[in-house]
Parts: C-alpha cells; structure tokens; sequence
C-alpha cells in the first residue's frame, strides 16, 4: 500500500478507493432517501388534510366553523334531551292520576255494590 493515500499504485490500492467510494456513496444516499420518503409522506398528509379541509369547509368561504355546527347539534341533543325528560315526567304524572281514578272507581263501585247487598 501507498503511503500517499490518493496515489493508487496497485489493484489492492484502487480496491481500497473503490470501497471507500461506495461508503460515501451509501452514506449520502441512506438520507436523501429518508428525505425523498418523508416528502412523499409530507404530500400525502397535505393531500389528505386538504381533503378534510374541504369536507369541513363544504366549499362555503361563509359557512360558520364546523366547531360552531357541533356545538349547535350538541345544544340541539341536549334540548331533546330536557324534552324527553319532561315527557317521561308528564307521562309519569299522568299514569298516577289514571291509577288514582281508577282506585276511585273502585271503590265507588265496591260501596255500590256493598248497598245492594245489605238490602
């Protein structure tokens, strides 16, 4: 071997600058390789952003905020909700007073008949 380094004297010598090119090579390769694979990856997730980007924005430039469509769906739900409620209570109010006329029938119906009986 040379003690000049660059000097390639030999076959031993050109594999020695042969093996030490392909080092650079795959060490300046290995990046731009991750580099090209997260620009793709990059694109891809802007394509798809932008994809939901129009799904929220619906192509209205004067639509409200899907945030603001939640929150009015979310208040509309939990009216419903209230209402619901209050028609279980309503109907629940109602059913105790049928069962209370009922009772009263009843015995209105029992002293009926317990009359006749004693005659």
């Amino acid at each position: 071997m040379n003690p000049n380094w660059s000097d390639a004297s030999s076959t031993l010598d050109l594999v020695d600058h042969l093996l030490i090119g392909l080092v650079l090579i795959v060490v300046t390769a290995i990046p731009s390789f991750f580099a090209a694979r997260n620009g793709r990856n990059i694109k891809r997730v802007s394509e798809q952003v932008s994809g939901v980007t129009a799904q929220v924005v619906n192509g209205h430039a004067d639509a409200p905020p899907l945030r603001v469509d939640l929150d009015r769906a979310i208040h509309a739900i939990e009216q419903l909700g209230r209402d619901v409620q209050a028609l279980r209570k309503d109907l629940a109010a109602e059913e105790d007073r049928r069962r209370q006329q009922i009772t009263e029938v009843r015995d209105d119906v029992e002293r009926y008949l317990n009359r006749f009986k004693k005659l």
